[in-house]
C-alpha cells in the first residue's frame, strides 16, 4: 500500500468535506474510498504537475460566456478549423469585452490564415485588433485536442501557450490514471480527483477545454481541487 502524499491527502479530505462524507485509505489503486449516503465510491487521485509562475500569474483570469462571446467563438472556431491542416491545432484567446465582433472576426481569421499559410508553428502571436487584445498559437502537435481550433474569451490575459501547457498536463494526468489497472467495481462509478497544479483561470475554462481534449471516458465524475479546498466538477 503506497502512502498518500500531503497533497493527495488534503485533496481527499477536501472532497469528503464538500460532500459531507467519510473516507478511508484504499489500496493503490484506488487511492481511497468515499462513503456517501451508504454508497462506497472508489477514488483515484492524480497530482497534476505545476506549470510554473507564468501560469499561476493568470489565476484571476475569468472565462466570458455571454451571448456575444459564444457566437464569436463559434464562428471563429468554425472558420479557423476549416483551414487548419491535419495535425495542427490553433489556440486563441481574446480579451473581453469584444468590440466590433464582426470586423474583429474577419481581421483575426485573416491573420490566422496568414500564419497557417506561412507554416510557422509554436510561436505565440499577440496583437491588438480594433481595440481587442488577441493572442493565438499554432501548435505543431495537435494530438491532445479533438478540435482544430479552440477559442477563449477572458477577463484577464492568459496566453494560449500557457493554456495549452496547462491543459496538456491535465490531459496527461487523466490518461495516466485511466490506464491504471483498477478494480472492476471502479469501472462504472469511480471518481477521479485532480490535485495540485497551478490552476489557471476558473472552472469554466477547464470545462471548455476538457470538452475539446482527447481523453478516455473512464470515470463517472472528475473533480478538481482548487486553492482553499474548493471543489469543482470537471464532468458530471
Amino acid at each position: 500500500m503506497t502512502e498518500l502524499s500531503k497533497t493527495e491527502r488534503r485533496a481527499i479530505e477536501a472532497v469528503a468535506n464538500h460532500f459531507s462524507a467519510s473516507w478511508e485509505r484504499g489500496d493503490d489503486p484506488p487511492g481511497a474510498f468515499l462513503t456517501l449516503a451508504g454508497r462506497k465510491i472508489a477514488l483515484a487521485i492524480a497530482t497534476v504537475p505545476g506549470q510554473g509562475p507564468s501560469v499561476k500569474s493568470h489565476a484571476k483570469a475569468r472565462f466570458r460566456d455571454d451571448k456575444v462571446a459564444r457566437r464569436f467563438l463559434s464562428d471563429l472556431e468554425a472558420a479557423v478549423g476549416a483551414r487548419t491542416p491535419d495535425g495542427r491545432t490553433v489556440i486563441l484567446t481574446l480579451g473581453a469585452p469584444i468590440k466590433l465582433p464582426n470586423q474583429t472576426l474577419a481581421a483575426l481569421t485573416e491573420m490566422v490564415f496568414d500564419r497557417l499559410a506561412s507554416g510557422a508553428v509554436d510561436v505565440e502571436e499577440q496583437r491588438d485588433i480594433l481595440g481587442n487584445r488577441v493572442r493565438f498559437l499554432v501548435l505543431s502537435d495537435g494530438s491532445a485536442w479533438t478540435s482544430k481550433a479552440v477559442g477563449f474569451v477572458f477577463s484577464g490575459d492568459p496566453g494560449p501557450g500557457d493554456l495549452a501547457k496547462a491543459m496538456r498536463a491535465l490531459q496527461e494526468a487523466i490518461i495516466a490514471k485511466a490506464a491504471t489497472s483498477l478494480p472492476d467495481r471502479m469501472a462504472s462509478d469511480g471518481w477521479l480527483v485532480l490535485a495540485g497544479g497551478d490552476w489557471i483561470a476558473d472552472i469554466k475554462t477547464y470545462r471548455r477545454a476538457f470538452s475539446r481534449l482527447s481523453v478516455p471516458d473512464r470515470f463517472e465524475k472528475i473533480l478538481m481541487v482548487f486553492d482553499g479546498g474548493r471543489i469543482e466538477a470537471l464532468t458530471d
